[in-house]
């Protein structure tokens, strides 16, 4: 069985799911595993979970329950887990030997960042021998404001990594802004190459890839959808705010691409010039209903209608709190998508050497 540890910064679950999909399609048996997990959501049992695994298990249909593929999930402290680490360290591999058994392929997803965990001697070189995994770096490219501050990045965790005992198999520069890619895959891979580290992909960034879905949101707002029922698969890749007059709202609602937005019901002069634009989503706030004008107008346009209780500020800060969300139905609406980009951008085969 070949177990591969991606760790390192954001963007590693929606890269697994890809691989994972990817290696699924080769005819490999493939298991899911995240040791360590940060509790985002509470089931109606009463257990913390992690809401990338829920997503993850669900979009691949994994039989293992959420216990076994998540066996550690820590809130707000992690440091009183030294006190029992032993049994710590002893129900991740009693889980690991059960997600992985009689698999040919398993993931790993590690903590982010990478260096936590090592002060209670669980972190990610504790763990990755603990597998017998080869680990994997996953750089955020988007994040740094200097782009040429990856390849120091780089090299620090691989340091990090070294002077721990364990080995960097390769790096995985992700999320690319187009506007640098051509440095990136000209010299900055060159340059990493030169240092010792493999490069095994370069994947631009893509803002469609962690766009909400139209769907995602009735779910996480408890929406009730008054028009546009099967169109919820839209993605939605802004949020605008309807409250300005028509005339001035209608520039911006043309310039955006995918949009959702948010306005109350009563607005209806504005929400009928929205629709025109044809937006992924019109979201009225305070149980507003519209006039009977603008479910007609929404469904010559097919733009799903969704009502929601709260006011307008409490809609957006929730919808910019989702934002960061991975769920089931949003990684199967992508899976075509990122099948494409493990194929072309990935050198996948090389993870398995």
């Amino acid at each position: 069985m070949k177990a591969i540890y991606l760790i390192g910064e954001r963007g590693k679950t929606i890269l697994i799911y890809g691989l994972l999909r990817k290696f699924s399609t080769e005819g490999f048996r493939v298991a899911y595993f995240k040791p360590i997990s940060i509790a985002r959501t509470r089931l109606a049992s009463g257990k913390y979970v992690d809401t990338d695994v829920i997503a993850v298990k669900e979009a691949l249909g994994l039989e293992s329950p959420i216990e076994q593929i998540s066996p550690i999930v820590v809130s707000r402290s992690y440091l009183e887990l030294s006190e029992r680490i032993d049994d710590v360290k002893n129900s991740i591999l009693e889980a690991f030997k059960k997600v992985s058994e009689g698999k040919d392929i398993i993931i790993i997803e590690g903590y982010t960042p990478a260096e936590a965990l090592a002060s209670i001697n669980c972190g990610a070189v504790d763990l990755a021998k603990m597998f017998g995994a080869k680990m994997v770096l996953v750089i955020d490219c988007r994040s740094r404001v200097i782009i040429d501050e990856i390849v120091d990045r780089t090299i620090l965790y691989k340091c990090f990594i070294e002077r721990s005992g364990g080995e960097l198999h390769g790096v995985i520069l992700n999320t690319v802004p187009i506007m640098y890619a051509e440095r990136i895959r000209s010299l900055i891979v060159p340059q990493l190459e030169k240092l010792g580290i493999r490069v095994l992909g370069v994947i631009e960034e893509r803002p469609r890839l962690t766009a909400l879905t139209v769907r995602d949101i009735v779910e996480a707002l408890n929406a009730e959808v008054l028009e546009g029922g099967d169109k919820l698969n839209s993605l939605v890749e802004d949020i605008l705010i309807g409250a300005m007059s028509p005339e001035a709202a209608i520039r911006w609602f043309r310039r955006a691409v995918n949009a959702a937005i948010v306005t109350g019901g009563d607005r209806t002069d504005l929400i009928m010039q929205a629709l025109e634009t044809r937006p992924s989503t019109i979201i009225l706030t305070g149980n507003l209903y519209p006039s009977i004008g603008v479910l007609i107008k929404a469904r010559e346009t097919g733009t799903p209608i969704l009502l929601v209780p709260y006011d307008t500020f409490t809609t957006v800060e929730k919808l910019r709190e989702m934002q960061g969300i991975i769920t089931a139905d949003s990684l199967r609406t992508r899976d075509r998508d990122l099948l494409t980009i493990i194929e072309k951008e990935v050198r996948w085969r090389e993870l398995l050497a």
